[in-house]
């Protein structure tokens, strides 16, 4: 979408004008060549990176998909190892059950389909959505213009503090690599939404106060309007994409990742459409607006949204099952849908695909003797 909007083509062209306009004429050629070194460095690695054990399984490649799976857990593992095996045998397991419940869209849209795929990518989706209507957009495009028109900060003070935010923010979305197998993803979900919800208030009573002590008020609104950006940079700004991925099935991740990625350019486009708007002319009204959103979003969230962290592939198939229990409505006391450690009937069914496995398709893994598990 950025693409389209043509942001992307002006960043581009820009920064070849400006390397034109500041380096001298015997140098630019020079210069332009760096950006080959990155892209040569990451082509040459590229011939170590294994293929996925998954696709090999999928296409029957049984010896191959084994030691692709040995080089990726690593820790000089052979392909004989018990800790491969069971890995291997229940990949297997779930490849021979989604092979039995292949769908078309049409069926997954119908509802005709027992794994939910449909609720699974609207998940997916609705993340996205909420991530957008969260607020976001509305300040990474137009942070400088909120600093100057609604808080009444210089320009170069509003450039100043806009460096210092993207700082921050860069800073708090590194946190979140570790805050999010940590915590889990449901609950950064709901402590973002609770954390965003209050900046936004804080910085909609901020604007409408600001008047009386512009100095004073100002500075609070400044301040929100940062813990906004780490609050989100912590939670929602990696949190979406993992459960995008996570949640829908083998069989739709590639249409579930698409429809959620255009989601998100979706409703970003529309955020930046109407965010100039409001800033000018509703004023503080304008931050309620957002803040009532991530309000509503929390019920969203603890009501519909099944935790995903510590979960295989095949224990989010297992959970989303038509025959499995679990209701699209997540009741209050649904541990299974809320902990964020791995449950207990997860782990059962595990076992039970493996020793399905092991009587199906592991005899035919010869060359690691797979059959001894």
């Amino acid at each position: 979408m950025t693409d389209d909007l043509g942001i992307t083509g002006m960043t581009s062209s820009t920064c070849g004008i400006f390397q034109a306009e500041s380096s001298r004429g015997e140098r630019r050629g020079k210069l332009s060549v760096i950006v080959l070194v990155p892209f040569i460095a990451l082509l040459s690695l590229l011939p170590l990176v294994p293929e996925s054990p998954r696709w090999l399984l999928m296409r029957d490649q049984l010896d191959e998909g084994a030691e692709s799976l040995r080089r990726y857990l690593g820790k000089g593992l052979s392909a004989g190892d018990p800790i491969v095996r069971k890995e291997l045998a229940s990949i297997l397991g779930a490849i021979r059950i989604e092979r039995e419940s292949q769908i078309s869209m049409k069926e997954v849209i119908t509802l005709k389909d027992r794994s939910g795929h449909l609720k699974r990518l609207l998940l997916g989706c609705g993340g996205q959505f909420m991530q957008q209507l969260g607020g976001i957009n509305a300040l990474n495009y137009y942070f400088p213009t909120i600093l100057t028109v609604n808080i009444g900060q210089t320009e170069l003070m509003a450039r100043i503090l806009t460096g210092c935010n993207a700082t921050s923010y860069m800073i708090s979305s590194g946190l979140c690599f570790w805050m999010i197998e940590r915590f889990g993803r449901r609950s950064l979900m709901l402590s973002g939404l609770w954390l965003q919800f209050l900046a936004y208030l804080m910085v909609a009573i901020s604007v409408a106060l600001l008047s009386h002590a512009p100095l004073q008020w100002g500075a609070v609104a400044i301040t929100f309007l940062f813990f906004y950006y780490a609050a989100f940079g912590c939670t929602w700004g990696m949190v979406p994409w993992v459960y995008q991925a996570e949640v829908n099935s083998l069989a739709m991740r590639t249409q579930g990742g698409a429809a959620a990625t255009a989601t998100n350019w979706l409703f970003g486009f529309v955020c930046t459409q109407f965010t100039p708007t409001g800033i000018r002319n509703i004023g503080y009204r304008f931050y309620i607006i957002f803040a009532c959103f991530n309000l509503i979003f929390v019920a969203v969230v603890y009501f519909l949204y099944p935790e995903t962290a510590n979960r295989t592939l095949e224990d989010l198939d297992a959970y989303f099952d038509r025959d499995s229990g679990h209701k699209t409505i997540i009741p209050i006391d649904d541990k299974v849908a809320k902990q964020t450690a791995r449950p207990l009937e997860a782990i059962e069914a595990e076992a039970r695909r493996i020793a399905e496995g092991k009587t199906t398709d592991l005899h035919k893994v010869t060359a690691v003797h797979i059959e001894d598990v």
